[in-house]
């Protein structure tokens, strides 16, 4: 049987020791060299950065403007409240799933809308193309995110207090004006406990990602959690795959100060 793709690329990364050396033995850092000069790891570490930007975006995009919506006075709104809790109390392992059988190629009804709407000729097997799988898995991922994203921004409307807003109309403020003016800089504590979250949730991403296509197709969605999990229980390479949950941990940690020191910023009204 052929080699997968990815081994076949590195080779440096059996479990068997390149070097010759013994099970056990001290080896520096031997494993760290390995995986920063490997091409499988950097395609990975691409991989995930791509899936966490759009993750990120995504997800706070339709968060904010969820929040923005159930932040005002309409019949229904507590029942839309009460159901924007079901996509984050969804596990990852579950979304990933119902979002597989949604984008099937043969069965899905994602195919069925776009087929009957005229939109494509024929079914599309998206998680087949490289392009489409990684699009699917950040739209999956962030439709499961949003609805925690849109609950915690909510939180911090409801801190609001009305008479700003008042003010500011009568002041002759438009809608665009009092939401970049005042709305935004009102939330951006929030906005820095959710962009962060988000950063965490998107380079720790495993369960959903793995669930729809395993990594592929052509290691298209292959993220670093995934490499980690392939390089130490499916090739047995425990050394390699902890240097990369060292490595990936870095990132996590380097992106969350970012976002912290960028966001937030005490804010005076």
């Amino acid at each position: 049987m052929a080699l997968p793709a990815a081994l076949m690329v590195d080779q440096s990364m059996r479990s068997v020791p390149p070097d010759g050396s013994r099970w056990g033995e001290f080896v520096g850092f031997q494993n760290y060299h390995r995986v920063l000069t490997s091409d499988v790891v950097w395609h990975s570490v691409f991989v995930t950065v791509v899936f966490t930007g759009g993750f990120v975006l995504v997800s706070t995009g339709i968060g904010l403007g969820m929040a923005l919506l159930l932040n005002q006075a309409f019949f229904g709104r507590s029942l839309l409240r009460a159901v924007l809790v079901i996509p984050w109390a969804c596990p990852w392992l579950i979304a990933g799933i119902v979002w597989k059988w949604f984008v099937d190629g043969d069965v899905g009804g994602l195919n069925s809308v776009l087929y009957r709407l005229g939109v494509v000729d024929d079914y599309v097997n998206f998680l087949a193309s490289p392009t489409w799988a990684l699009i699917v898995v950040v739209l999956a991922a962030a439709w499961r995110q949003a609805s925690l994203v849109a609950l915690l921004l909510l939180a911090g409307l409801q801190t609001m207090p009305p008479e700003l807003q008042q003010a500011a109309a009568i002041d002759g403020a438009g809608v665009m004006q009092r939401f970049w003016h005042m709305t935004l800089p009102w939330l951006r504590p929030v906005m820095a406990i959710v962009t962060v979250l988000n950063l965490v949730y998107g380079l720790m991403q495993f369960d959903l990602v793995y669930t729809m296509t395993q990594g592929g197709p052509a290691d298209a969605t292959t993220l670093t959690s995934i490499l980690i999990y392939k390089q130490m229980f499916t090739y047995t390479n425990l050394g390699a795959g902890s240097a990369i949950a060292t490595v990936l941990a870095a990132m996590a940690a380097t992106a969350g100060y970012v976002a912290v020191k960028v966001i937030y910023r005490r804010v005076e009204l």
